[in-house]
């Protein structure tokens, strides 16, 4: 397994390549991933299998679910503003 740096919100995160991203970005004490857009609240990964759509994120520009995109080497994560 190969560690390997991405960025959220422009902060380096290190993550093994393959992993979901929602698991590089929980240990690294990130839980918010998005925000409501009805009331702002935050949401993060919940179910960690793609069921409950909450950890979807934009993953450099194109959205995704954290908790199945796979890391991958210099790939630019974002939150995603539900609407």
């Amino acid at each position: 397994m190969q560690s390997v740096t991405f960025t959220f919100l422009s902060q380096a995160i290190e993550g093994i390549e393959g992993e979901p991203v929602a698991a590089a970005l929980r240990r690294a004490g990130i839980t918010e991933l998005g925000q409501s857009g009805v009331d702002g609240t935050p949401r993060g990964a919940f179910c960690f299998m793609g069921s409950c759509q909450e950890c979807r994120v934009r993953i450099d520009g194109a959205v995704a679910y954290a908790c199945k995109a796979p890391v991958l080497p210099n790939m630019t994560v974002t939150p995603y503003v539900q609407s």
